[in-house]
């Protein structure tokens, strides 16, 4: 650069570059000497900012240029063929018209950066970014003056500050920027290399070949991982010291997306996380573990394997890596999918059942009915799903009432008996939804009680024979009054009180001819237990005549 005004020491604002008077184009072109991670790019003017200019780089010693941005008042007269706007991706080139108007006629800013905080990164270590951020060892700025077709044919003049991973400004000459950790020794030379950890001296390379002074760096162990930076720059494949792994590891290389990253603290990635870690500080743990909130970080068994059921787990059995209150998360907790409980997610809630890999949700909700079903308590079998019911309902679902019973409702034992008429109904069922019963010809109502009008019915004891007025053998009489508000039960005068072992015997003489007849016994045992054995004898007051009706019988058919 010529033309400067004054040095740029020990008042750097009060120095500026001064362009040729007449002039309008013109191209600066800084050569520093040496490779630079160039980040941003920060310009102020003295006089007017340019109508136009563009910002290039060369990672090349100058064989070829790269445009970086185009700033321009009028973007479409100046570059025509660049697209006008900010970029929505890093490696975008367009034009900006935001640094290029009139005013401020002094101190006016151009500001550029190459990773532009308003555009989200996600992937810092991909190809487009790392190429973004490359080496620079010649930025070059191409300028024009005039400002709207003004005439301005005074002086342009502008100061320029470049910045790289570290504030670089013209210094002392012999500068030198070490590696690992190391600082310059006192002694001088107007270039320099470092010496890197683990690299052999034909691995270094300088910034500029053939020009070389070796200078030596002295070790400086209070600040690990100083400028990695360059020693990642001059020492290929050499490997920093300092490296924080979390003694999980002894073996890391440098990576300038973390370097970024990091706010250019530190570029130190691990290779070869053990004991179950991972990051680039080894300082997480591997999917499937979690750690232990007992352990120091740097323990060998920091890192403990999930107790998670691989069925009942969300992600094949993940837990929560690390303790994160903000985020919720408890180190070790498993995360069960949707219709599963537990600690380690092994269970289906209650009301489901079926735990299964293949079920997103991990359980299927039992299929039971709500009126059939305890209240309490799982609905179903976690295992086989099948619904627990109540005293009087039966079916896989609780859905049937059991033989003799109907009315499925949310009553305490889930069903009622049929209760149908032991005369008038064919037998004890009916419908599960009515309580129908199957009614003899001719009888109606739900129970089978009512007789079909048009018809009446003879009463089951038509020829009726009591027993209190039967001959009684062991036995005795006992007489009852009939209840005021209701039909009794019995007939006669009361009944007869007969023990085991005991008989009764009825004079049959009322019989108008003979047929084929029913003897029905009526009785009411005092004990749960129904009669053992009854014995039956019939006996005739002559032999049966072969042309009656009954001359068929023979003397077994009167032992009953």
């Amino acid at each position: 650069i010529e033309n400067v005004v004054t040095s740029f020491a020990p008042r750097p604002k009060k120095a500026w570059w001064q362009s040729e008077n007449g002039v309008e184009h013109v191209s600066i072109q800084l050569d520093l000497e040496a490779e630079f991670h160039f980040t941003h790019l920060i310009m102020t003017f003295k006089t007017f900012r340019p109508a136009a200019m563009l910002v290039e780089r060369s990672a090349d010693f100058g064989h070829t240029w790269k445009v970086y941005r185009y700033f321009a008042y009028d973007c479409a007269a100046s570059f025509p063929h660049v697209p006008h706007g900010p970029p929505r991706r890093i490696d975008d080139i367009v034009c900006e018209s935001r640094y290029s108007d009139i005013e401020p006629s002094t101190e006016g800013e151009v500001i550029y950066r190459v990773l532009d905080p308003a555009i989200p990164i996600r992937d810092p270590y991909s190809p487009a970014i790392q190429s973004e951020t490359q080496w620079v060892n010649h930025p070059r700025l191409n300028l024009d003056w005039e400002q709207e077709g003004r005439n301005l044919q005074g002086r342009a003049v502008g100061k320029l500050q470049f910045w790289g991973s570290h504030p670089v400004l013209p210094g002392p000459p012999g500068s030198c920027l070490c590696c690992g950790a190391a600082e310059p020794s006192p002694h001088t030379a107007r270039l320099c290399t470092a010496t890197c950890v683990g690299a052999e001296p034909s691995q270094l390379r300088t910034a500029q070949p053939g020009h070389v002074e070796p200078r030596a760096c002295e070790p400086n162990h209070a600040q690990p991982w100083a400028n990695t930076l360059w020693c990642h720059m001059l020492c290929p494949g050499a490997v920093p010291a300092g490296c924080d792994c979390n003694e999980h590891s002894r073996q890391c290389h440098f990576d300038m997306a973390v370097f970024l990253a990091t706010g250019n603290t530190s570029g130190a990635v691990c290779d070869g996380c053990q004991h179950n870690t991972m990051g680039h500080r080894c300082h997480l743990c591997k999917p499937f573990y979690y750690k232990d909130p007992t352990k120091d970080l740097r323990d060998p068994t920091v890192c403990r394997a999930c107790d998670c059921n691989p069925e009942g787990s969300l992600d094949g059995g993940l837990c929560d890596s690390a303790d994160d209150p903000a985020r919720g998360l408890i180190a070790g907790q498993c995360r069960c999918k949707e219709n599963v409980a537990g600690p380690r997610c092994d269970r289906c809630k209650f009301g489901f059942f079926s735990l299964s890999t293949n079920n997103p949700q991990g359980c299927r909700r039992c299929q039971c009915d709500a009126r059939g079903t305890v209240a309490d308590g799982s609905q179903c079998d976690p295992v086989s799903g099948e619904c627990f019911c109540k005293r009087l309902v039966t079916g896989r679902s609780c859905n049937q009432c059991l033989p003799e019973h109907w009315g499925l409702s949310h009553d305490l034992p889930g069903c009622r008996p049929c209760d149908c008429d032991v005369g008038g109904a064919r037998n004890n069922l009916c419908a599960m939804g009515t309580g129908q019963c199957q009614c003899r010809s001719h009888v109606i109502g739900r129970q089978c009680e009512q007789v079909e009008p048009g018809f009446y019915r003879i009463n089951l004891d038509h020829y009726t024979y009591e027993a209190e007025d039967a001959r009684l053998h062991q036995g005795s009489v006992v007489k009852r009054e009939p209840p005021p508000d209701h039909p009794a039960s019995w007939t006669g005068t009361g009944f007869a009180h007969m023990l085991e072992g005991s008989w009764v015997e009825f004079h049959v003489s009322d019989v108008p001819f003979s047929t084929e007849y029913d003897v029905v016994i009526r009785y009411k045992p005092q004990h749960p237990e129904a009669w053992q054995e009854v014995g039956l004898k019939v006996l005739r007051p002559s032999p049966v005549s072969a042309s009656s009706p009954c001359g068929n019988t023979i003397p077994a058919d009167d032992q009953l």
